[in-house]
């Protein structure tokens, strides 16, 4: 189980931040249409998935950038 605990945090951190995300550029595109839920939830069932393999990848690449910038600022 602990093999797997890194990809806890991204899985659920891009749950969270993908289903507000849709919800709010759903909304912009129809607004509170007759199929706003249908609309958000397909959007973020396709989303959910391409932002968590994008985080669990990139995530290497993004700590890298994080510690050159606090390297410079400090």
């Amino acid at each position: 189980m602990e093999r797997y605990a890194k990809y806890i945090g991204p899985i659920v951190m891009t749950f969270i931040v993908v289903f507000f995300v849709t919800g709010f550029i759903t909304w912009l595109n129809v607004g509170f249409s007759d199929d706003f839920v249908v609309r958000w939830v397909k959007g973020w069932l396709f989303g959910w998935p391409i932002a968590a393999l994008a985080v669990i990848t990139l995530a290497p690449v993004g700590n890298a950038i994080t510690y050159f910038i606090v390297r410079k600022l400090s």
